[in-house]
């Protein structure tokens, strides 16, 4: 509390405001390690010493190695959009496509399969990669059910399914049989799925 000149009475809050620039340095940083280690070495102090930023300071704005893993990867990965073509079954071969094309990357694609395979061992790990996944499917969820009341699907679906049906081509092709996933696998596996789903 101070008092000023005038009389007047202020409060100072506690501590600095946070630094967009140390944001900033920080990600950047977090970045390059990711890209140099992959996630298994990936670690706050090698963070801290290329961004020149104290752990402190880190700490502070993501309380554990895996926040600040997972916004880094999620500065990395793919930003879906909802594409509103008209026709929710190509809204969904679109957005697949362009979730294959970042999953073929080798640095997202790696980086993916790695944070998997963390969050089956950690449990702060999976905590944060649940809520990661479960912020990527709310687009794709509301563009199915808009496709229910376009009238394009019935509504008794389980769209949760849906979505994984949708999606698991992308997944087992990019990180168990290393198929080919285009556009052609995407339109077939949509025709599949929504032939079972039309009203």
């Amino acid at each position: 509390m101070i008092m000023g000149m005038d009389g007047a009475i202020s409060v100072r809050r506690p501590g600095r405001p946070r630094d967009a620039r140390a944001d900033e340095a920080i990600l950047e940083a977090a970045a390059a390690v990711l890209a140099e280690c992959g996630p298994g070495r990936f670690t706050v102090d090698a963070v801290a010493a290329r961004s020149g930023c104290g752990k402190a300071t880190i700490y502070r704005r993501w309380p554990s190695r895996a926040h600040l893993l997972l916004e880094t990867a999620n500065l990395a990965t793919v930003q879906l959009i909802d594409p509103d073509t008209g026709s929710t079954r190509e809204d969904m071969v679109q957005m697949g496509l362009t979730l294959a094309a970042k999953m073929q990357d080798p640095l997202v694609g790696g980086l993916n399969a790695a944070t998997i395979g963390e969050a089956r061992v950690n449990s702060q790990t999976r905590e944060s990669y649940a809520r990661f996944i479960a912020e990527r499917r709310e687009i794709p969820l509301a563009v199915l059910r808009r496709g229910v009341e376009r009238g394009e699907i019935r509504d008794d679906v389980d769209l949760d399914v849906v979505l994984d049906m949708l999606a698991g081509p992308v997944f087992v092709r990019a990180f168990m049989s290393q198929m080919p996933i285009d556009a052609d696998v995407m339109r077939r596996a949509a025709d599949i799925v929504f032939d079972g789903i039309r009203p």
